[in-house]
């Protein structure tokens, strides 16, 4: 039996403090999109996860040996694991308008861009603002839950 190196204790904090059991398949997917500032689509983070040991992100290999413990993980697994993260606050869904959900990794409001070419989502620099006015002037009895702002561009 292959040695499995101990749970990243702070992540797997993490998914408790977010209600979440820490599965071994949603520590691998924590692992992908909680680790660092990221974009991804659900496909992307699959792709990350069964990536073969030599190119896989060093966040999901144990970095003290480079072993190669992943968890065995489905298409529908990452799609529920990120679901379920953005549920519990963890992660933010974008909808780009290209069909695809991509998962932010910083679930606080900030507007971003995405690259029309490529289909990579980015965030705006902090230096650039976006504002909306005029909410007051929305029906009575609404309750916005979400803003988003992204906008399209292409390269000149």
């Amino acid at each position: 039996m292959a040695h499995r190196p101990p749970p990243d204790l702070a992540m797997v904090q993490r998914l408790r403090n977010a209600g979440l059991q820490p599965t071994r398949q949603r520590l691998a997917v924590a692992q992908v999109m909680l680790t660092r500032p990221t974009h991804l689509t659900a496909d992307e983070v699959l792709k990350l996860l069964l990536a073969p040991a030599s190119i896989a992100p060093a966040a999901i290999k144990n970095k003290a040996s480079g072993d190669d413990s992943r968890a065995p993980i489905s298409r529908a697994t990452v799609y529920a694991t990120l679901a379920q993260f953005a549920q519990a606050g963890l992660l933010r869904e974008l909808h780009t308008g290209t069909g695809a959900v991509v998962y932010d990794s910083n679930p606080t409001l900030h507007p971003h861009w995405i690259d029309l070419d490529s289909g990579q989502v980015h965030d705006l620099p902090p230096e650039v603002t976006l504002r909306v006015d005029g909410l007051g002037k929305l029906p009575a009895g609404l309750q916005i839950e979400d803003v988003q702002l992204m906008l399209r561009a292409r390269r000149a």
